[in-house]
């Protein structure tokens, strides 16, 4: 079931059926807005999933709570009792997100390709070379490049000032937010006599669906053949892949880490941010990363790691500092 977001009121009962919820109150009753518990009021709907929050439950003003059944007796309003009350969360965000409902092209928006599907929108100032494909309801926003012989599939979103170089591939559903850049060249260069002799990036970057790439991320072309982004995989913002990587289905990525060129890494990792990771190297499925690591060989087995310092007083910083460097020594 899905509602329309063209209503400005969101009913109890259609909202429940949504989330596969049981409701406690009045089905008919109605929201307007999504607001956390200390904001919400009485049109607001809000959401508890955290145990530490649980005097803002008992304190909040709001319509309706969306919480798991092992709360349901600390809130007396109306509540929707689901199972997993972060993922209903995560649902109820959809709902009530702003839509993008425009179709056809901006008359500022340069367009050499033939191959865009009218339930598509393009918008200011993108530039769209020849031979690319535009699949339906795509929403292209302005300043957007997109490359020749590159391929945008079905119900994907690109937002302003992304750069899709040629024959890059984007799947169905996948989101790219504002300055990214998928399909420039990897720092691939080889070495002669202290000079660099470039080599030339033939590939391609293919990102399958349900991905999401955050703003000002990077992902370089490969050398040859491809750099694949799999299936459901998230990256936050500020983040590089380069050429040749591999990244698993369902594996996200934490904002400012940087993967090094022909490293594979497996289905279901969890990558902290400002992770530095080498590369020609394999992370196995499963693994989780702690924020600050820098991987210097491959991961074998699933788990979670850590290779970063842990913030502490400068003056113990400096005894642990002295410590490690005498044990190094031994």
């Amino acid at each position: 079931m899905s509602l329309s977001l063209s209503e400005n009121n969101f009913n109890l009962q259609k909202i429940a059926d949504l989330l596969d919820g049981k409701i406690n109150g009045d089905e008919k009753q109605e929201v307007k807005s999504l607001l956390p518990l200390d904001l919400a009021g009485k049109e607001d709907i809000s959401f508890f999933y955290n145990k530490k929050f649980i005097d803002k439950l008992k304190t909040t003003k709001a319509k309706a709570v969306i919480l798991e059944k092992e709360f349901e007796d600390l809130f007396h309003s109306n509540s929707i009792v689901v199972k997993d009350a972060h993922i209903a969360y995560a649902k109820l965000t959809q709902i009530f997100k702003d839509q993008i409902k425009k179709v056809g092209v901006n008359p500022s928006a340069v367009v050499e390709s033939k191959n865009i599907d009218p339930s598509s929108y393009i918008g200011p100032n993108v530039i769209i070379e020849e031979g690319a494909v535009v699949g339906k309801n795509v929403k292209i926003l302005g300043g957007v490049f997109v490359g020749s012989e590159t391929k945008i599939e079905d119900d994907t979103l690109i937002y302003p000032n992304v750069s899709l170089y040629s024959k890059t591939k984007i799947g169905k559903k996948c989101i790219i937010h504002s300055n990214s850049v998928l399909g420039s060249d990897g720092l691939g260069f080889a070495n002669k006599d202290d000079k660099w002799e470039k080599i030339e990036h033939l590939g391609i970057v293919n990102i399958k669906d349900e991905v999401e790439i955050g703003a000002g991320c990077t992902i370089d072309k490969s050398s040859t053949g491809e750099t694949l982004i799999n299936s459901g995989v998230k990256l936050d913002n500020q983040v590089h892949i380069a050429h040749n990587c591999v990244i698993g289905e369902n594996s996200i990525i934490g904002a400012k880490t940087a993967i090094a060129g022909t490293t594979i890494v497996g289905k279901r990792c969890k990558i902290g941010g400002g992770c530095g990771i080498i590369d020609n190297i394999e992370i196995c499925d499963d693994v989780t990363v702690t924020p600050m690591s820098f991987v210097t060989k491959s991961i074998s087995s699933k788990g979670m790691y850590s290779g970063g310092s842990m913030l502490m007083e400068h003056k113990n910083w400096l005894k642990y500092s002295a410590k490690l460097n005498r044990e190094i020594k031994k």
